[in-house]
């Protein structure tokens, strides 16, 4: 993996319950030049690292205990803090049906990412959700 210069100095949230997968999403990005990367557990815990750090975009996985990745959406797209409410969020999923999708859409994801993720679908995901955060 090289570094992708175009990641300097930008912030990642992962939302993940699986440890080993979140050590492997924190080193993908990592790899890909991002500067800084925050984790959290779940989404009760994502909330409070969004709080804290408030990054520059969340990747966050659909399937968690006790808040799963819809009711961790629903709480930051409805928090007081406009900024936080308006970050750009990617869901991760291993099961990217249309149910899911269009579920995903209506709690306000702004990208779904099937599962496994890899440097270059990351890449891409980043890319789009950042460039179009700078445009809007």
């Amino acid at each position: 993996m090289t570094t992708d210069e175009g990641f300097h100095g930008v912030s990642v949230l992962v939302v993940e319950d699986e440890a080993f997968t979140r050590m492997v999403l924190v080193r993908m990005l990592s790899g890909l030049g991002v500067t800084t990367v925050h984790q959290a557990g779940d989404g009760g815990e994502g909330l409070a690292a969004v709080a804290a750090h408030a990054p520059d975009l969340i990747l966050c996985d659909v399937e968690m205990q006790p808040m799963d990745g819809f009711a961790f959406l629903r709480a930051l797209r409805g928090g007081e803090n406009r900024r936080h409410a308006g970050l750009p969020v990617v869901f991760m999923t291993s099961r990217a049906d249309e149910d899911r999708l269009a579920e995903a859409r209506a709690c306000g994801a702004d990208a779904i990412l099937a599962k496994p993720a890899t440097p270059d679908t990351l890449r891409r995901a980043l890319r789009e959700r950042l460039a179009a955060r700078v445009v809007g």
